[in-house]
C-alpha cells in the first residue's frame, strides 16, 4: 500500500457518502429530528476519522497534496449537493471550507504522526494526536467564529 496516492480521497469519499447516508436516513425516519449542520467542527471530525483510519489501514502512503486539495474540494460540493445537504447557491462554500480544512488537516496531522512514529510502544498515539488537533480547532473555531 505504498504506492496508493488516492487511497486517502477514497475514504475520504466514502466516509462522507456514509455520513451523509445515515443524515437522509434520519431524515426519513424523522423529519422533525434536528440534523447537525456541514459547518468547520464536523468537517474537522469527518476529516480527523478519515486520516487516522488511513494511517492503520496504510501506514507508508504517499501524499500528492494537490490532488488532496482537488478531490476533497469534489467530495466536499457534490456529495452534499447530490444528497440535498446543499444548495446550489452554496455548494462551493462548503466545498471550499472542506478542503482547506481537510488539506490543512492532513498536512499537520501527517506531520505530528510522522514526528510522534512510536510504532508499536504507543498505538495509540495518532488517535490521541487526532483528538489534540481536534481541540485545537475547535478552540480555532471559538475564538474566529
Amino acid at each position: 500500500m505504498k504506492k496508493q496516492p488516492y487511497f486517502l480521497n477514497l475514504l475520504l469519499a466514502g466516509t462522507v457518502f456514509a455520513a451523509l447516508l445515515v443524515m437522509m436516513l434520519i431524515r426519513v425516519w424523522n423529519p422533525a429530528g434536528v440534523l447537525p449542520g456541514l459547518d468547520i467542527p464536523n468537517l474537522v471530525l469527518l476529516s480527523l476519522v478519515v486520516l487516522v483510519a488511513e494511517h492503520y489501514l496504510a501506514p507508508k502512503a504517499t501524499r500528492d497534496y494537490g490532488s488532496i486539495a482537488i478531490l476533497s474540494f469534489l467530495t466536499f460540493a457534490l456529495l452534499p449537493l447530490m444528497a440535498g445537504f446543499a444548495c446550489v447557491h452554496t455548494f462551493w462554500k462548503i466545498g471550499l471550507a472542506g478542503s482547506v480544512v481537510f488539506s490543512l488537516l492532513t498536512f499537520l496531522y501527517t506531520s505530528m504522526v510522522s514526528r510522534i512514529a512510536s510504532g508499536e510502544k504507543a498505538p495509540a498515539a495518532p488517535i490521541v494526536s487526532a483528538l489534540g488537533l481536534y481541540l485545537a480547532f475547535q478552540g480555532f473555531a471559538g475564538i474566529f467564529l
